[in-house]
């Protein structure tokens, strides 16, 4: 059953890597892929599964524990790359992001979907509030103040107005009114909702592509240790200790066991701080990843 639900989501994934690298796809069509997957077909996604009423039972319990393993992990990140890497604060803040911000969106939404429906978007949804409205803006606060820039607000700003953020906040706005979408809008964010899983996997698979390998592997090797074994498994230990449902922790599980999102590598980009290990670590991990999700899925969805 593993190999049935992942088996089409990596195959797309390859097909992307294959259209980049034969030129079928280029840099400036996935560039322009990526958007519209991240501005209209994953927020249509979202806002669908929590407005047509999808239940995530204990809300907001997942989403606590997930930011507590994430803030432990990116202690022990953070001590690893000052002190073994001899990384600066600034490069230990995407060092420390790479390993605990998952590609929830791009890759966690088609596997969280093929695993429990509606439900398991709606619970992941949750994690992706964590991401969006958390980690991103505090790494870019980091990012900015220790390199003397003013980017504060701007980061603020960036996530309260970005189209998952609006998504979410929609969707949750909508279930509580209890009031069904009228069919017509319905039909239309489906369609954009039922592109979002295969093109989104198409447009990573043709990034992975064009990201250089590595010549030094010190540092992609120990975020990907960090990111695929230690995240999962700490985020499986804590859930299991607070006794979530079972479709709680293999959500949980299964997005701490994603590969770091490409928003890790956009922030090295902007900053200059690590960003060719940072796209390194996320090509290798996005790469490995088809392992660790797999692994993942087999303990914890049939036990």
């Amino acid at each position: 059953m593993t190999l049935t639900v992942l088996a089409p989501i990596f195959a797309l994934l390859a097909l992307g890597f294959a259209a980049a690298r034969t030129g079928l796809l280029t840099a400036e069509a996935n560039g322009g892929l990526l958007k519209l997957v991240a501005c209209f077909a994953i927020p249509a996604l979202l806002f669908r599964s929590l407005a047509a009423g999808a239940q995530a039972s204990g809300d907001g319990e997942i989403a606590l524990i997930y930011l507590l393993g994430c803030a432990a992990l990116v202690v022990v990140a953070f001590a690893y790359g000052r002190f073994a890497l001899g990384l600066s604060l600034a490069e230990c803040v995407v060092f420390g992001m790479g390993v605990i911000y998952s590609n929830s969106s791009l890759i966690g939404v088609p596997i969280a979907q093929a695993l429990l429906g509606n439900q398991g978007v709606a619970l992941l949804s949750q994690i992706i509030a964590i991401h969006t409205l958390v980690l991103i803006p505090l790494a870019t606060l980091l990012l900015a103040f220790g390199g003397g820039a003013g980017g504060g607000s701007k980061a603020l700003v960036s996530a309260i107005s970005n189209p998952m953020t609006i998504a979410l906040a929609a969707g949750l706005v909508w279930r509580r009114t209890g009031l069904a979408v009228p069919e017509p809008i319905d039909q239309f964010i489906g369609m954009l909702a039922a592109a979002a899983p295969a093109l989104s996997l198409i447009a990573l698979g043709a990034t992975v592509a064009r990201v250089p390998l590595p010549t030094s592997f010190a540092a992609p090797v120990a975020s990907v240790v960090l990111k695929l074994v230690i995240h999962p498994l700490l985020i499986w230990s804590i859930a299991q200790a607070m006794g979530l449902p079972k479709e709680q922790i293999l959500i949980a599980t299964v997005t701490a066991a994603l590969p770091p999102g490409i928003n890790v590598y956009v922030l090295a980009v902007q900053f200059g701080r690590h960003a060719e290990d940072a796209a390194r670590s996320f090509a290798l991990a996005t790469t490995l990843s088809a392992v660790s999700i797999s692994i993942v899925v087999q303990a914890v969805a049939w036990r």
